[in-house]
Formats: structure tokens, sequence, C-alpha cells
């Protein structure tokens, strides 16, 4: 059985946003353990080493905290609005035995029979699954076997075999992942454009002629004078 992640928490006395500014700032998270029989704890924990914790995937951790040591299912999350750091921690005490309901990672295992032989390509359209299992036996993740697809085939949430003790709450009519044939769409070659000026030509208009008014005469030439 694998060991749950150890982290440590402090007593928080002072609640207030701008309280909790400063905290975080400091590298501490506010959070809160909660029990259906006693009144919430208002804790800190330390922010590198509970990240370091959620990079594990852990989900269930034993809490060290001033009242003693208890062992806590990570309920709910909360980052900025960046989604870069931690905002706010909810644990909830749990024993082995209770059963809880999450979402865990689904994998697909294998090459599909259609892109290996018929050239179809394999898409997975749900990323994770909705659980109830006791606290004990929370999978990592579900590994789900899909080499026997063929092309235009598709895997169902109830194709799927949990891990014993493990119930999937998702709509078994749910669509996981289907190997299909991916068509590209022929583009016509564009058709070159006649060649032309970079930069419209300026046209200068010429110079008209001067045209005689109407009935002017011409004048004839001048004929030389004999001398």
């Amino acid at each position: 059985m694998v060991e749950n992640p150890m982290l440590t928490a402090v007593k928080r006395d002072t609640l207030g946003t701008r309280v909790s500014r400063r905290l975080r700032a400091s590298g501490k998270i506010p959070c809160v353990l909660m029990h259906r029989k006693e009144k919430p704890a208002h804790l800190l924990i330390d922010a590198r080493e509970f990240e370091r914790v959620l990079k594990k995937g852990a989900r269930i951790l034993e809490l060290t905290h001033p009242e003693g040591k208890d062992r806590v299912f990570i309920k709910e999350v909360q980052w900025d609005h960046l989604g870069e750091h931690v905002y706010h921690v909810d644990f909830v005490k749990v024993s082995e035995h209770d059963r809880l309901q999450l979402d865990v990672e689904l994998v697909l295992k294998g090459k599909p029979v259609g892109v290996a032989e018929e050239g179809g390509v394999l898409d997975q359209y749900v990323k994770s699954v909705k659980i109830e299992c006791e606290s004990a036996n929370i999978p990592d993740k579900i590994e789900v076997d899909v080499a026997h697809l063929k092309k235009d085939q598709h895997l169902l949430v109830k194709d799927i075999k949990p891990p014993a003790g493990v119930k999937l709450l998702q709509d078994p009519e749910v669509v996981i992942a289907a190997v299909t044939e991916h068509k590209v769409e022929e583009v016509a070659p564009a058709v070159a454009a006649a060649p032309g000026p970079v930069e419209p030509e300026v046209i200068k208009k010429e110079k008209e002629e001067e045209i005689p008014e109407e009935g002017a005469k011409k004048e004839a030439p001048k004929k030389e004078e004999k001398k």
C-alpha cells in the first residue's frame, strides 16, 4: 500500500481579506479542515510543500495540525485568476472506509487496429471520469485498452472496467474515444495574377496643341523677294 504524503499545518488566528493577502505573499496558503461532526478549523500550510504534493497527484494526505494528525481528502483547490498559484484549500477528514466521489484521469492504452492498419486517427473526447470509492482505494488513474478499436468504432463509458471497489458515476452512454478518418480537403491552387505594375501609373495629360479658331485663315508662307 502506497503511503500518503505528509503535510504540516499551523493555526490561523486572524481572518480577513487583507490578512490573507499578506499570508499568501509570505508563502502561506489559507485552508479549512472540515468534518461533519466538528467545527471547521482555519489553518495555514506552506505553499511550496502543498504544490509539491499536488504535482504527485495525491488526493489523500496525512495532515499534522495543532489538534493532532488526521487522514484528509483534498476536497477543493482554488487558484488565482491566472491559474498559477493556489489561493485556498478545503480539506475533509476521512477514514479508510469512507466513500468519496471524485474525478480521476482516464488513460487510453494500446494502438487501435483502425489506426495501425486502416489509416484512422484515435480521438479522445473525455479525459477524466467521476468515480466513487473508499478513501483507501482511490486510483491514480484508470487505464483502458483501445487496441481492438477499428475505424468508425467508438468507446463508451459502459465499456470501461473500473478497478475493484471503484464505481463509475458517469453517464454510461457517453463516448470516451473513437477511431475516425480525418479527411483533408483539397485546396485548389491559386491562379497566378497577370503581371502588372506594383504602383498605379500616373498618366500625365499631354499638352494639347493649339487649335486655330473657326474661320481663321492660315497665313500663306511668305515668298522670298527677288533682288
